[in-house]
């Protein structure tokens, strides 16, 4: 096997990747400061939020993970870095892509709120399960899952404890994707289906990708084309699930924010979900008289058009909008 040293190309993966995180914060941010915007509001924007900082944790891992820098000093405490980082917060943002998807089922399919011990405990029973394999797998000796090798110089995992590892990741995705087809046909407003479809898109390659560089090549990190292809892939896709939640949103609050927001409570309107978002609606004054002429409008149609099962006293708004009230 050709090994390949690490020189700037790996300082030059590092970069692309830090960018890449640097144009979904830029994002972010201006999520946050248009966090009234109705629109994104409906994002969950803290959910949003902390899978951006998963995901940037999981970038972390990757760098010494994947070879892109000398593992001297603490970047050869391999089990910290793969158990405590990098696969951590992998299971933690895969955590909160199934937070998202259950809390949209909360309201949409099991006709309940938002709110109570039920509605947080799969999300603190998944990451309970997750914390506790972090230990296991701490506990255990090297020999049986990773550790440093003086030799070649990088982390070497053994088969077993990555085949474990994936295939539970592989079961985050497939719970990702059940949750998703439950979803398919809910209100056109909050109809992520097709957001889901390419963010299960981008996820199945994502691990089919790391299946096989990892079955194929154990010590992948040796070469050059494949650590590069592993970080940046992971770096691409963590940041395009996030975008895909978030951007269309957050440039039509720039580009076109009265238009989009009257047309997106036009549709919350005549999907019937109205009375339901009433209560936290604090639209601003100046989009006030010209909501008061929709809902005349669409008044009659609005009736006509409300599922015959909607239950008006779920607390909808409880997901839609999960930010402060201020």
């Amino acid at each position: 096997m050709h090994i390949n040293p690490i020189d700037n190309v790996d300082t030059a993966v590092i970069a692309i990747g830090s960018a890449m995180f640097g144009v979904t914060f830029l994002f972010l941010a201006v999520a946050w400061l248009k966090r009234n915007f109705h629109p994104i509001r409906a994002k969950n924007l803290p959910l949003t939020t902390a899978m951006f900082i998963a995901g940037v944790l999981w970038f972390v891992g990757d760098i010494p993970m994947n070879g892109h820098v000398l593992l001297k000093g603490s970047f050869s405490n391999c089990k910290e870095w793969n158990i405590w980082v990098r696969v951590l917060f992998c299971f933690v943002y895969t955590t909160a892509l199934i937070s998202r998807c259950y809390a949209l089922d909360r309201v949409f399919i099991q006709n309940r709120p938002t709110r109570g011990l039920i509605y947080y405990l799969p999300t603190v029973l998944l990451l309970a399960f997750v914390l506790g394999y972090s230990i296991v797998t701490e506990a255990l000796s090297s020999k049986l899952t990773i550790g440093y090798d003086k030799e070649l110089e990088l982390c070497s995992t053994t088969k077993g404890y990555v085949y474990v590892t994936l295939s539970l990741l592989w079961v985050n995705w497939l719970i990702i994707i059940f949750m998703m087809i439950r979803l398919r046909n809910i209100q056109s407003t909050f109809n992520e289906f097709y957001e889901f479809l390419f963010i299960c898109a981008f996820g199945i390659a994502a691990m089919v990708k790391t299946n096989v560089v990892h079955y194929t090549h154990p010590k992948y990190p040796l070469v050059r084309g494949y650590r590069i292809a592993e970080t940046l892939g992971d770096a691409f896709v963590i940041n395009a699930i996030i975008l895909i939640i978030i951007a269309y949103p957050v440039v039509m609050s720039i580009w076109q924010p009265h238009e989009y927001e009257h047309t997106w409570l036009l549709r919350l309107r005549t999907d019937g979900l109205q009375n339901m978002y009433d209560a936290n609606m604090n639209i601003r004054e100046d989009f006030s008289q010209s909501y008061a002429r929709m809902n005349t409008s669409v008044n009659q149609p609005a009736k006509k058009m409300a599922r015959p099962n909607a239950n008006p006293f779920i607390d909808m708004p409880e997901y839609a909008l999960h930010v402060d009230q201020n």
